[in-house]
């Protein structure tokens, strides 16, 4: 069968679903016959992974018994990534791939239950056309196929040990007129590195920096047209994790430093963290970095806030909250977002700043940066339990204060001057 003789032929290709029809033999074919010739080595799973497979699908296209296209899918909870799509080198643009598509896929996504379809594809500007194919053609197969493209970059993990990631990709998505929630695809995220790449995947800046992306557009992403990919910018590992970790050691510096004078304070400390970024080192967590430059900035520049009449942190150790008091239970359920939206912020920051140093950076480091608790406590030099324990106590403390606050306000009193 030559190019010009695949439309013709399309009448007589069978499509074989080897999820109904399991075939090792042919899957094998396809994969040394199709598979190999069509993507770089770093971009395919090892054969035996597909083999050894309960939830990976895969359609072939036979003709006259012979392999000519094969199509691979991978569940991931809402999401059925389409893995791989390729035709026989040499009579491509004749129609396979686009009745595989048609014909398996809807089946397919309905067995997985998966509420959207998402495909890497290579964005043009950062590959450019060779021995593996055109991306941009392959675009526009994938925009007649009905499918749209998210407005983020993506990175493919590494599928094998011995293998790279494969930068410079978009995701493609079908159905492509309906907005997909920033949840669902941080999800799908968060399970496909993890089961390529293992959960150490979360203390890898470019991994942080694609989830970051996404996370900045809640709560949805709008599809764009496949022929709008120009628009769409490059990763930049750096600037991504500015972009996320910025405002929070923003909102860090003003429980910590006396006044507007540290404002330069942080962003010197944030040059010499990108520097360190740019230069590849791995810091997933470039918030946390910063606080503790920051720490030692403003100590050394005397602008570090201390109290003049801190709260004892041990005071309220024994103070619960009943379940009939207004605050009961406040933190834990809703804890403060520290972006402005919350109602008390002025006056949980200014009660914040009441504590000693040691809970005011646990606070500071659960509550303002996010940090799992491991973490946060080898940052403070304690234990796991004594840090939860005096994480508590100081937000049982802050509720206690703003309490106390809200109480004086209504009789006319006030708290001692800060």
């Amino acid at each position: 069968m030559t190019p010009s003789t695949v439309d013709a032929a399309i009448g007589r290709i069978e499509l074989r679903d080897l999820y109904d029809e399991p075939d090792l033999d042919l899957l094998r074919r396809a994969y040394v016959d199709i598979l190999v010739p069509s993507f770089p080595p770093d971009q395919l799973e090892d054969i035996e992974v597909l083999v050894q497979s309960s939830t990976t699908l895969v359609g072939v296209a036979l003709h006259d018994g012979a392999p000519v296209g094969v199509m691979v899918a991978d569940p991931f909870g809402g999401v059925l990534l389409l893995s791989y799509l390729a035709v026989r080198p040499g009579i491509r643009s004749g129609g396979i791939g686009g009745l595989l598509v048609g014909r398996l896929l809807p089946a397919w996504r309905e067995r997985s239950g998966a509420d959207v379809v998402l495909a890497e594809v290579e964005d043009p500007r950062l590959h450019p056309a060779g021995e593996f194919g055109d991306p941009t053609a392959r675009l526009r197969f994938y925009q007649r196929a009905g499918f749209g493209m998210l407005p983020v970059p993506f990175t493919q993990p590494r599928l094998r040990p011995d293998a790279l990631r494969e930068p410079g990709l978009l995701l493609a998505i079908q159905p492509s007129d309906a907005a997909v929630s920033t949840d669902l695809v941080k999800s799908f995220l968060i399970e496909y590195f993890e089961s390529a790449e293992g959960p150490e995947v979360h203390d890898d800046p470019e991994f942080n920096a694609l989830v970051a992306v996404v996370e900045r557009q809640r709560p949805e992403l709008t599809p764009l047209a496949l022929d709008q990919h120009s628009t769409v910018p490059p990763l930049d590992v750096a600037v991504e994790l500015l972009r996320r970790d910025y405002p929070t050691t923003g909102n860090a510096l003003d429980l910590l430093a006396t006044d507007g004078r540290a404002g330069p304070v942080l962003d010197d400390v944030w040059a010499r963290v990108l520097v360190r970024l740019v230069a590849g080192e791995r810091l997933p967590r470039p918030g946390v970095v910063v606080l503790a430059a920051l720490l030692d900035a403003l100590s050394d520049a005397g602008l570090l806030f201390v109290s003049p009449d801190p709260v004892d942190a041990e005071v309220l150790q024994w103070w619960f909250l009943g379940e009939d008091d207004p605050w009961a239970g406040w933190w834990r359920k809703d804890p403060p977002s520290w972006d402005g939206a919350l109602p008390q912020r002025p006056l949980v920051a200014q009660t914040v700043r009441r504590l000693p140093p040691l809970p005011r950076v646990a606070v500071i480091l659960s509550d303002v940066l996010g940090i799992a608790p491991a973490e946060a406590a080898a940052f403070v030099g304690q234990d796991e339990q004594t840090y939860l324990e005096l994480v508590g106590v100081a937000r049982t403390e802050v509720v206690a204060l703003i309490d106390r606050q809200l109480d004086k306000e209504e009789s006319g009193g006030h708290l001692p001057a800060m």
